[in-house]
């Protein structure tokens, strides 16, 4: 009871029913109450704020642990679930890491809900690894884990290093769209975003649709033509609004292959946040931990849903504290930054219809906030606690005793 985001109608509401891990009832407290009877146990979040459980749709929190110092895929999963995530996405899974997370899965060990994209190459001039997808189809593993589509990665983080031929792109994009697999493709440069809607089409259509939701990553480098290329086909489009537009597009060496004068209009094309969500796309947020890590630490600060929304917001970086003129006109609202994270996430996963929202049907995951990010300043957001992380009804995460008990 208490206060309810719901990013659905009504928009928010004073109780939810979650029973057997699903939502069955949203509304006032005295419809909710009326449905779920006596027996039921009644927890008041009082003067905090839950919403949708909050979704990373693009990160590497289990398969890239090392790299921000975390030794065990339970770590790391904690790790997440005390941020705000209810579920993750891991963007680069190969065959050992699908066995990882097939093991913990069979072992009930996933607190959250995972969504594994196989991995089709390398990050950087390495090995292609073949449509290994074959013997297996896109769906759940367990009731926490889904094996949901292949991830391309197709140039380097400084866009200058590509790892496919422009024909053998289109044949696997091709292929894996054929077989009812969704792809996530990692563009940076407009090169990249050339070959990659080359491909999209070829296998779509100019107009699509897109049915399985294809994606792509990053979307840094976006000229005019290619943005409306990508609203004609509806593709899923995943961006970082925790300082990547001014840490990471800053650097020397990023802005460098633009060339000594770097034109403005090229500047232009960098971070089109608002440009993305004003064109109709759906736009997601995600952390893409722990690349966007400065230094790769995971302090309590950083790798959070808030830090998306308040990122969008005033597009302030870790290591440019001033917002670059040219993000000014691409800065998001709060409620645009929400949906990211939420309503757009969910869909960038192909899961819209379970996760995102709170209506009855939908999954039970639920994030609970100290405030409401709707009627906050960026930096109010940033300090915000979670004071829990609640998934198919459970708390996976609570830092208020008195409201989830002791257990």
């Amino acid at each position: 009871m208490g206060r309810v985001v719901t990013m659905n109608e009504p928009p928010v509401a004073e109780a939810l029913f979650i029973e057997d891990g699903t939502v069955v009832a949203v509304g006032t407290r005295a419809e909710v109450l009326a449905l779920a009877g006596d027996d039921v146990p009644v927890f008041d979040i009082g003067q905090n704020v839950a919403y949708p459980g909050f979704i990373d749709a693009h990160a590497h929190w289990i398969g890239d642990r090392e790299y921000y110092g975390l030794e065990s895929a339970a770590e790391a999963m904690d790790a997440a679930l005390s941020r705000g995530w209810t579920s993750i996405s891991e963007q680069w899974v190969n065959p050992e890491r699908l066995a990882e997370l097939t093991a913990l899965a069979a072992d009930d060990a996933l607190p959250l809900r995972v969504d594994a994209y196989l991995a089709l190459n390398e990050p950087d001039l390495g090995a292609h690894f073949g449509d290994w997808y074959t013997d297996r189809e896109p769906g759940p593993v367990g009731d926490r884990l889904r094996v949901q589509g292949l991830k391309v990665t197709l140039d380097n983080g400084w866009g200058t290093i590509f790892n496919w031929e422009p024909a053998d792109l289109i044949e696997t994009i091709g292929r894996a769209n054929e077989a009812g697999w969704q792809i996530s493709v990692h563009t940076v440069s407009t090169e990249a975003h050339e070959m990659v809607l080359d491909a999209f089409e070829a296998a779509l259509g100019t107009t699509g649709p897109n049915p399985l939701h294809h994606r792509i990553e990053h979307a840094i480098q976006v000229t005019d033509d290619q943005l409306a290329r990508m609203v004609a086909l509806d593709l899923a489009t995943v961006v970082h609004l925790d300082g990547a537009a001014a840490d990471w597009v800053l650097e020397a060496e990023y802005l460098g292959h633009f060339g000594p004068d770097n034109p403005g209009e090229e500047i232009g094309w960098l971070a089109r946040w608002r440009d993305f969500v004003d064109a109709g796309l759906h736009v997601a947020a995600a952390s893409d931990t722990p690349w966007t890590f400065p230094g790769f630490a995971l302090t309590d600060d950083i790798g959070r849903p808030v830090d998306q929304i308040a990122g969008g917001m005033d597009g302030r970086g870790r290591a440019n504290p001033e917002t670059p003129a040219w993000v000014l006109d691409q800065l998001l609202t709060a409620e645009q930054g929400l949906r990211a994270v939420t309503v757009d996430a969910a869909y960038a996963l192909g899961d819209e219809a379970r996760r995102g929202h709170l209506a009855p049907g939908t999954l039970g995951d639920v994030t609970i906030l100290s405030g409401d990010v709707t009627a906050a300043t960026p930096d109010e957001i940033r300090a915000m606690t979670v004071i829990a992380t609640i998934v198919g009804g459970i708390p996976a995460y609570c830092s208020d005793t008195e409201l989830c008990g002791e257990g």
